[in-house]
């Protein structure tokens, strides 16, 4: 097709990761309901972790490494880098989609609306040549998977009283355990004809504590507010609309102007687990004590 589809499936691949899933979550979090918004954030969480379980064991170089006939659109090499098993945004994609429609089974056009975006979002990686059916597939039920856990474990959380703390435990040693693996494993050391590491070991090494970041974060974060902040969403039209607007811009700002640039300068695993998981913490705990607090203080003086 002479490339003329390359733009549209290059912003699907752009909005199946990073903030474009998180913001609209958070604001279902803030506003709306917090328990539908805990089993889409941990959903996606959990997909994300298995996601570099998997792509740290298999080591599957690109489809292009593989074979050179594969020519990829130059637009999606960025965001494909490392290994290439399982998809990363189809899994995210399937883990976030797979939470919403968990949530949300009762009505019949988000689960359409979920599923096309998925099959979107699987398609668009095949289109941009940077990953095979075997990714995809794999990607899809690793984030079902996810999903579905989710569901049985926070549903497990309302209904017996310290369910929640085991859940967090179990979370905490499984992302220490990935990441003993992920520093200690051996890895390919494989050159290009060029004498150029195909995959560098150590760099790898360091992206594979991101995700866990992620996940450790977004579980620590329905944790903590479930023990400790215990935040409604009740409040006026323009308070619900404030705490939208100033929480999802600070939360880009955030990501885009801190953790982004200084995660180009930090070549340390930890520092980067840490970065990658302040970001959902702060915005599912502290965040809303803040407006918490100066919502209560509002009222206080109202009456």
């Amino acid at each position: 097709m002479g490339g003329s589809l390359n733009n549209f499936f290059l912003f699907i691949s752009l909005i199946a990761v990073d903030y474009f899933l998180m913001v609209p979550a958070l604001i279902i979090y803030w506003n709306f309901d917090k328990r539908k918004a805990s089993n889409i954030l941990c959903s996606y969480g959990t997909s994300i972790f298995f996601g570099a379980f998997f792509k740290a064991t298999f080591c599957v170089y690109r489809p292009w490494v593989r074979d050179p006939r594969i020519k990829p659109v130059d637009g999606a090499l960025g965001a494909a880098t490392g290994y290439s098993f399982p998809s990363g945004h189809v899994s995210s994609t399937a883990g976030f989609y797979g939470g919403i429609t968990a949530a949300f089974k009762k009505y019949w056009w988000v689960i359409v609306f979920s599923v096309l975006t998925v099959v979107l979002t699987m398609f668009s990686r095949l289109y941009l040549g940077v990953h095979t059916p075997q990714d995809v597939l794999v990607a899809l039920v690793v984030g079902a998977a996810s999903s579905v856990l989710i569901a049985f474990l926070l549903n497990l959380a309302d209904k017996h009283k310290n369910a929640d703390i085991y859940i967090y435990i179990a979370a905490s040693v499984l992302v220490i355990a990935l990441l003993i693996y992920i520093s200690l494993k051996s890895y390919p050391m494989d050159y290009d004809e060029f004498g150029r590491l195909i995959v560098d070991p150590k760099k790898m090494t360091v992206d594979g504590f991101k995700d866990p970041g992620v996940f450790f974060g977004i579980m620590s974060g329905w944790f903590i507010e479930r023990r400790f902040i215990k935040f409604d969403n009740k409040g006026t039209k323009a308070q619900k609309i404030a705490r939208a607007v100033i929480g999802g811009f600070l939360y880009i700002v955030w990501e885009t102007v801190l953790v982004g640039p200084l995660g180009k300068f930090v070549d340390n695993g930890v520092m980067h687990f840490f970065l990658k998981m302040s970001t959902p913490l702060l915005f599912m705990t502290l965040y809303p004590f803040i407006f918490k607090k100066i919502e209560s203080r509002a009222v206080s003086k109202a009456n």
